[in-house]
């Protein structure tokens, strides 16, 4: 069941209900919250929820990236599945689906193989759907060499 945020846009990285926790199968979500500001590199295997601010670039390539209504990225994203309430300037690279959702403001390169936007988002830049297979490959080689985990 998606779960509801402010303005009434719905953020779509539940958990599976059927799953315990402590499931190595259960699915994790990392959240920044609004007061948060971070400047660097985020490797994830895991959702990941930014409604904070974050400088550089995220990469989570196997799992879904939802950026808030308060959430402003400036840098490069790298996810299967991105969804956008808040502002980012940058690239989007998407293996899937690239949501931009009534309060996106998106400002560079959007890099995906569907994209669903909705009225009243704003995209300032080009959109690519000829490549994101290839970008992936990429993101996913970097991860793996430069993930410290």
């Amino acid at each position: 069941m998606p779960r509801k945020l402010a303005e009434g846009n719905v953020a779509r990285f539940e958990p599976p209900a059927a799953l315990p926790l402590d499931s190595p199968k259960a699915e994790m979500i990392t959240s920044v919250g609004e007061t948060v500001t971070i400047k660097g590199e985020l490797y994830a295997h895991e959702h990941v929820i930014i409604n904070g601010t974050f400088e550089g670039t995220i990469s989570a390539p196997d799992h879904g990236v939802a950026i808030g209504p308060h959430g402003r990225i400036e840098g490069r994203i790298f996810a299967k599945t991105i969804t956008v309430l808040g502002r980012v300037i940058g690239t989007l690279t998407v293996e899937r689906l690239a949501e931009l959702r009534r309060t996106a403001q998106v400002q560079g390169e959007l890099i995906a193989t569907d994209v669903v936007m909705d009225d009243g988002a704003l995209l300032q830049g080009s959109i690519d759907t000829s490549k994101p297979d290839i970008a992936m490959r990429v993101a996913r080689y970097r991860a793996d060499r430069d993930d410290p985990a």
